[in-house]
């Protein structure tokens, strides 16, 4: 990338703090802490697994309530990566729209994973990421998702599919990318790392097979058998 380029970066500097700030505090609000507290008069971090995340929602409240969080958390991805795209671009133009987009959803990510209003405790970052990809990179991302379900009902682990989203996209996003937008394989690559180091705990039961599923296989063979 050109000095000059570099330059026009750091011109809107400010601006950039501003976003940080508004994204990372977007990020901290926790669905699954609020729907469980407010609805289900139990605290999502004090049963089940303890994450206030889908998984924990959905095994512990029910599918109803997985769904509502992961839409809640998709939806603060994709918004503050998309309002921030949107908003850059018009003053900056498209390489710093984009910069501003995956910039915003890191921010989103750190905040969703280490809440402020959680003590810096928080969820794992998949919703988040999935909507924030579909921000920045919607095309892919959706057929990513798509073959995502079916590989979700094969494996009926909720980690496999969340790791592999991550180091799918990161691939993509490294090699196929704007030109002169160097800094996106960065981003991708930061996704993953911070996907891996909230899966840690996951990863570990995986290699000693104590990963316990979704049971959609069998909710799936329930409802046919009663249809």
């Amino acid at each position: 990338m050109q000095k000059g380029t570099n330059m026009n970066y750091l011109k809107y500097w400010w601006e950039f703090l501003i976003l940080i700030g508004v994204s990372y505090m977007a990020g901290s609000v926790s669905a699954s802490t609020i729907i469980s507290k407010k609805v289900k008069k139990q605290d999502i971090r004090q049963v089940g697994s303890g994450n206030p995340g889908t998984t924990n929602m959905a095994r512990v409240f029910g599918f109803k309530f997985g769904v509502i969080t992961f839409l809640f958390d998709f939806l603060k991805g994709f918004l503050c990566a998309l309002v921030s795209k949107l908003i850059f671009t018009s003053f900056g133009g498209a390489d710093i729209g984009l910069f501003a987009s995956y910039l915003s959803g890191l921010l989103v990510i750190l905040g969703h994973n280490y809440s402020v209003f959680l003590h810096f405790h928080g969820g794992k970052g998949f919703a988040a990421a999935i909507g924030i990809y579909m921000a920045v990179n919607p095309g892919f991302t959706a057929i990513l998702l798509l073959i995502g379900i079916f590989m979700l009902i094969a494996v009926d682990r909720m980690s496999i599919c969340a790791i592999t989203f991550f180091f799918i996209e990161a691939l993509y996003s490294s090699l196929y990318h704007p030109s002169g937008c160097w800094w996106v394989t960065i981003f991708a690559i930061i996704y993953l790392v911070l996907g891996v180091i909230s899966h840690r705990s996951n990863i570990g039961r995986l290699m000693r097979g104590e990963e316990k599923g979704l049971g959609i296989r069998r909710k799936i063979r329930s409802r046919l058998g009663n249809s």
